[in-house]
């Protein structure tokens, strides 16, 4: 069942990106175009203080919102193939090489788009605190049993609706960052969203062979509570990073200590 989806799916991108091929054909193709990819209850706007840092070095940046930020979506057709596939059609028009930047659930949307982004250019993946599900793992399969008891303070599964809900935003807030800056707090809360949880249930798939040939980064988070730095080393045990940093920070380093993220983008990415 899970091919046929695939195959489904890559066939609905091709179809789709054959009305732009002439634009992309006309198009100037980057250098080199990082894409930044949010995790779970969160928006591109996340990203917004690093990509501003990168661009004023000169980076081409593209910050992607996945299906599901808006409440009037129905949180049960998000699945995890479904995330994937908008972040290839986010990325269909970009010719030259790509650079992924994962946080958290993110890094499961990357991963499983590799199956589905008829694309050759995909040439590195920078993870940040992230999950990297292998082929056939389900996004949070290598968490501590930790890390789903903070996560659920601030969060409840509403299973009528089928949305994981940010019922107390303040424990949201302390678990999902080590920050005590009332700025940063009040960033997180003001653009936290409810999660569809079906995305989280999905499985990953993609061609070991391939996701051998693209360059793989990690940004351990030492403080982290959603996502522990025990889980993350056992995530990246799994996968063979061609090099790693440590920030000392919460979940969201990207928010709470942006300068810090963006200077080691730099440094994997000279």
């Amino acid at each position: 069942m899970k091919k046929i989806v695939l195959v489904t799916l890559s066939a609905l991108f091709m179809i789709s990106g054959c009305a732009s091929n002439k634009d992309s054909k006309n198009a100037k193709s980057p250098v080199n175009t990082l894409v930044f990819v949010h995790g779970a209850h969160l928006t591109s706007n996340a990203w917004s203080s690093v990509t501003t840092l990168l661009e004023k070095d000169g980076y081409n940046t593209l910050s992607v919102n996945l299906p599901g930020r808006e409440p009037s979506a129905n949180p049960n057709d998000i699945t995890l193939d479904v995330s994937s596939l908008a972040l290839c059609k986010a990325i269909q028009n970009v010719n030259g090489p790509i650079t992924f930047i994962a946080h958290s659930q993110g890094g499961a949307v990357v991963n499983n788009a590799l199956s589905i982004c008829p694309l050759d250019n995909i040439k590195n993946i920078i993870y940040v605190a992230a999950v990297a599900p292998a082929n056939g793992d389900k996004p949070f399969s290598l968490l501590d049993s930790s890390d789903e008891e903070n996560y659920f303070k601030g969060v409840s599964f509403d299973e009528e609706s089928g949305w994981m809900i940010i019922g107390d935003k303040d424990s949201f807030v302390s678990v999902f960052t080590n920050s005590t800056s009332n700025e940063v707090a009040s960033f997180i809360s003001s653009q936290a969203v409810n999660e569809p949880a079906i995305t989280g249930d999905g499985v990953v798939s993609y061609v070991a062979e391939y996701f051998s040939t693209i360059n793989k980064f990690y940004i351990y988070t030492k403080q982290d509570k959603i996502i522990s730095i025990n889980s993350q080393k056992a995530i990246t045990e799994k996968i063979d990073l061609k090099d790693h940093a440590v920030i000392d920070t919460g979940h969201l380093p990207m928010i709470s200590d942006s300068q810090k993220v963006a200077n080691q983008i730099k440094i994997f990415l000279p």
